[in-house]
């Protein structure tokens, strides 16, 4: 399977740009990609004939898929010493740009990282990124004025914005956080500053997406086209709680009214690590029976609390690229559409879910107990191969039920 094959088996797939044949445009002269509101291709071809060759051939493979370019504002690349890297190595800014923020010391704060060691600690040399203050009306102005350049591409459908928190705060060393730059008002006063230009420049058809983990977003909803739940746990090595999914639960029943059409709202799960920073294990861990049920309960929640998506990947804690994950069987069942109402419980058991569709049923349990599901007519289960009236879901558990 081809690069392209493998992006158009999602109906929603974003990218830095690169991976669709996009690049900021820099040159010599001006170094810094950050400051770059303007796009070429692979080839430097500011015609962007690669990109759009690239774009066609996913449609045609996914005449569905949406593809959105992510956007920094919170932070990006620092680079301070420019005299060992050649000119198109440089950071997001300048060194010296006063858009990074900087601690008491006069130092970049570093904003993202991973534990490239694999030791389970964050250290300063595996940082990634640094604060920018995106207070700053000039920060603001030039990420919308990138969003306007994304959407001038008429490569992408729209752009995702990482770190969307209208309830806390972010600005903050990501190796500690233990001191705040911003105050949780100028934070949220600023993303909505942000979104607000942005929705103002692109107009109404060009899709925004947000990552608001298991948060709402009401006062961002009226400007964006859904949130990115990328629902973090604090413990690689262990599952998600029942606490924890009903919050989810509820986050996504509310993300799938609030946010603008079209919505793009998508749930992705993390799955239970065991062999920590061992990539050769991935693989397969991702298929142990633990991690397949996961699976399952995150793809029924989805089918049965929205018209939307889901993804289950690695825990962002391991020291590899995020996201990755493998492609389940389960999830090329024919459902066909949903004709049934979302969140509707099943015989009045209270965390049982079921939903009709064209070709069968979604269930999804969250009861405390197993269930056992009876149906009018034989079903077949896609996760066993039985095939009969009635059904047993495990607790914590999903199913699909093909006719």
């Amino acid at each position: 399977m081809t690069e392209l094959e493998r992006i158009a088996l999602h109906d929603l797939w974003w990218t830095s740009g690169w991976d669709l044949g996009l690049g900021w445009e820099i040159s010599e002269a001006q170094p810094y990609r950050g400051l770059s509101t303007n796009f070429v291709d692979v080839d430097n071809d500011s015609g962007l004939a690669g990109a759009i060759e690239r774009r066609d051939e996913l449609r045609r493979l996914n005449p569905h898929l949406k593809v959105l370019v992510s956007l920094f504002y919170r932070e990006g690349p620092y680079v301070s010493d420019e005299e060992d890297h050649r000119w198109w190595e440089l950071g997001h800014f300048p060194p010296d740009s006063p858009f990074w923020i900087r601690d008491e010391a006069g130092m970049p704060v570093p904003g993202f990282g991973e534990d490239a060691d694999g030791d389970g600690v964050i250290e300063a040399g595996e940082a990634l990124s640094s604060l920018v203050d995106f207070r700053m009306p000039e920060v603001i102005e030039l990420v919308a004025q990138r969003a306007l350049a994304v959407q001038r591409t008429g490569v992408a459908d729209g752009i995702m914005l990482d770190w969307w928190n209208e309830h806390g705060l972010t600005a903050t060393s990501y190796l500690d956080w233990s001191t705040f730059y911003m105050t949780a008002e100028e934070e949220l006063e600023s993303r909505l500053a942000l979104i607000r230009r942005i929705r103002e420049l692109v107009g109404d058809d060009f899709l925004i997406l947000v990552n608001t983990n298991e948060r709402t977003a009401p006062l961002s909803a009226p400007y964006a086209n859904g949130t990115f739940m990328e629902l973090y746990k604090p413990d690689w090595s262990a599952g998600y709680t029942r606490e924890a999914i009903i919050g989810i639960e509820e986050t996504l029943a509310w993300a799938t009214e609030a946010f603008r059409e079209p919505r793009i709202n998508c749930l992705e799960g993390w799955r239970v690590v065991t062999d920590y920073g061992n990539a050769a294990a991935q693989v397969d861990e991702r298929n142990s029976e633990e991690n397949l049920r996961w699976m399952r309960l995150f793809t029924t929640m989805a089918l049965t609390h929205s018209d939307e998506m889901v993804v289950f990947g690695d825990d962002n804690a391991e020291p590899t690229v995020d996201h990755l994950h493998n492609w389940y069987d389960f999830w090329d069942a024919d459902l066909g559409q949903p004709v049934g109402p979302k969140g509707t419980t099943h015989q009045g058991v209270d965390g049982l879910f079921i939903r009709e569709f064209t070709n069968g049923y979604a269930v999804y349990n969250r009861s405390g107990t197993d269930q056992e599901i009876h149906l009018p007519d034989p079903h077949m289960s896609v996760s066993s191969g039985q095939v009969g009236e009635a059904h047993r879901i495990a607790d914590m558990d999903g199913e699909i039920l093909l006719r």
